[in-house]
C-alpha cells in the first residue's frame, strides 16, 4: 500500500514520462527477474544509474551497493553494470583486473531482459527517450 506522498510522487513520475514521451522497456516483473539473477553475483558487480528525472551522469564513479541501486526501479532510465574490478597488489604494482563479464552477461540473459553492451559495462534500459535507439541484445 502506497502512502499519500508515494502516490503523489508516482503521479508526478507518470506525468513526466508521458510529457517526455518515454517508452518503457522494463516492468516490475523484468526488474525482479534481473534482481534475482544478479543477486548471487552481486559481490562482483558495480553500478551506475540514471533516473528519468535525474541529470545525465558525467562521473565515472561506480557504486557497489546492489540493494541501493535497485531501489525504486520504476524510475530507472538506465542502469550500467560492470563486472570488472581492480585488485590492488601494492603501491608500486599495477592492480590485477578481475573480469567477470561473461558471468554478468549470462545472468542478464538468464533474466531475459534486453541490454546493450559497451566496452567496460552492460547497460539495462528502463526507458528510451525519443531518438534513442540502442542496439539491444537479449
Amino acid at each position: 500500500m502506497l502512502t499519500e506522498g508515494q502516490k503523489i510522487d508516482a503521479d508526478r513520475l507518470a506525468r513526466y514520462i508521458a510529457r517526455e514521451q518515454l517508452v518503457s522497456i522494463m516492468n516490475d516483473t523484468k526488474w525482479q527477474r534481473l534482481f534475482n539473477a544478479l543477486e548471487p553475483i552481486a559481490g562482483s558487480l558495480s553500478f551506475r544509474r540514471k533516473d528519468v528525472r535525474g541529470t545525465e551522469q558525467t562521473s565515472e564513479s561506480w557504486c557497489r551497493d546492489f540493494y541501493h541501486m535497485f531501489g525504486g526501479w520504476i524510475s530507472i532510465e538506465w542502469l550500467d553494470i560492470t563486472a570488472k574490478r581492480a585488485i590492488p597488489r601494492g603501491a608500486l604494482i599495477e592492480p590485477r583486473i578481475q573480469d567477470e563479464t561473461p558471468l554478468l552477461i549470462g545472468a542478464v540473459r538468464a533474466a531475459g531482459v534486453a541490454f546493450s553492451r559497451h566496452e567496460a559495462y552492460v547497460r539495462i534500459w528502463g526507458y528510451l527517450r525519443p531518438g534513442v535507439s540502442p542496439k539491444l541484445e537479449k
